[in-house]
């Protein structure tokens, strides 16, 4: 997400900066945090903390948002492999949410 994101600026394909800046901050903010959410709660989870399981549910939360908003905005012009991309994301992660949940509930 991260490298997607530096890559989109740089090449400067982020229309919304000069169209919607206050819409793609805000959806920059919510990207950004998710992705370091993902990587802390990687890390916590190799470490076997003790507040791994939390901050995962909770990165696993901002994942879901954040698919599900990117795919609104690919539905708008209708780009049904973008759609179906974060749709495949979607269903994926939230089966592997569910079985590292019930891994962590044994």
């Amino acid at each position: 997400m991260l490298i997607m994101w530096v890559m989109f600026y740089v090449t400067d394909q982020i229309v919304e900066l000069e169209t919607a800046p206050f819409a793609i901050a805000m959806h920059l903010i919510a990207e950004l945090t998710t992705a370091v959410l993902l990587i802390v709660s990687g890390l916590l989870l190799y470490r076997n903390h003790s507040k791994a399981m939390l901050v995962y549910a909770c990165a696993y939360g901002a994942l879901m948002y954040s698919v599900v908003n990117s795919s609104g905005y690919f539905m708008q012009p209708l780009d049904s492999a973008m759609v179906t991309m974060f749709a495949v994301l979607l269903i994926s992660t939230t089966l592997l949410f569910v079985k590292n949940l019930r891994n962590f509930l044994k």
